[in-house]
């Protein structure tokens, strides 16, 4: 990050974290691809809640504008380690199952194009 050196860094900086918190906080989601990860008991004992923050970590050094989500159980809930359903438009959704590091990093490939 850089250095904070002025007041006007400063502000550029909260009104960027403000729009963060819109996107994943307040539910400002409407046409953006999102990321939901299955963190029920099983989700997270596998995994999941590593595999959630890399996707934040990585979608925020990409500059990916997506949202990424806890959800419950995806599918039948055998298909751990971890499951991520990718969402990229209303009504059209993908299921990944094993995702890892580096299918996280297809994943996230595909949202680039």
């Amino acid at each position: 990050m850089a250095q904070i050196k002025t007041l006007a860094d400063l502000q550029a900086l909260k009104k960027v974290a403000h729009e963060k918190m819109d996107t994943r906080i307040k539910g400002n989601t409407s046409g953006l691809p999102q990321i939901r990860i299955a963190m029920a008991t099983v989700g997270i004992a596998a995994g999941a809640k590593e595999i959630f923050d890399y996707f934040l970590e990585q979608a925020d050094a990409e500059g990916l504008n997506v949202v990424v989500t806890q959800t419950g159980v995806i599918k039948d809930g055998n298909c751990q380690p971890v499951v991520v359903e990718l969402a990229l438009t209303e009504g059209e959704c993908q299921v990944f199952e094993n995702v890892d590091k580096k299918k996280a990093d297809e994943i996230l490939d595909m949202l680039k194009h």
